[in-house]
């Protein structure tokens, strides 16, 4: 696996990556190259997770992707993420998303950012990985699932699921 902040050249793979998932969750939504770049001048981070290229050479492909954003909340200073997509023709989606997340966090807490927030549209088929993988208070509003997490917490509970990692990473 490579795990890093995007640049430039990560953009194109990222905006196909996206519409990749999106289809296969028949979810509405498109974007575009010029908004992932409009969203690093506001503040966004942008997370990619590759992986390791084939022995026989050639490029790696980029297999999972975060983009999150720094907020202000009654319980401290935090990150929404904003996108959290994996290719789901992969058979190792948790292992994925929690090497994303793991990422991430540490990313939050070297800020001095401890709250992670996601939202989730209720009309859009979700996962509930951060509900029961990572053990997110989820409060039910009306058009959304707002998730809310302890970013130590969360690093936590993604080492009990892979102690390996605690020293690996």
């Amino acid at each position: 696996m490579i795990l890093r902040e995007a640049t430039a050249d990560d953009l194109s793979p990222l905006l196909a990556l996206c519409r990749k998932v999106w289809t296969q969750l028949a979810i509405p939504f498109d974007t575009s190259l010029d908004r992932f770049r409009a969203l690093q001048p506001h503040g966004f981070r942008i997370v990619v997770l590759y992986d390791s290229p084939p022995a026989s050479g050639g490029a790696a492909d980029l297999v999972a992707a975060l983009t999150a954003h720094p907020v202000e909340t009654d319980r401290g200073p935090g990150f929404e993420i904003k996108s959290f997509v994996v290719d789901q023709d992969r058979p190792d989606r948790v292992e994925l998303l929690d090497a994303l997340s793991l990422y991430s966090c540490n990313i939050a807490l070297s800020g001095g950012r401890h709250v992670v927030l996601s939202r989730r549209d209720k009309r859009i088929p979700g996962t509930v990985y951060g509900r029961d993988l990572l053990d997110m208070e989820t409060q039910d509003h009306d058009a959304y699932i707002l998730q809310i997490g302890d970013a130590q917490a969360i690093i936590e509970r993604i080492f009990q699921r892979r102690p390996e990692w605690r020293t690996s990473l």
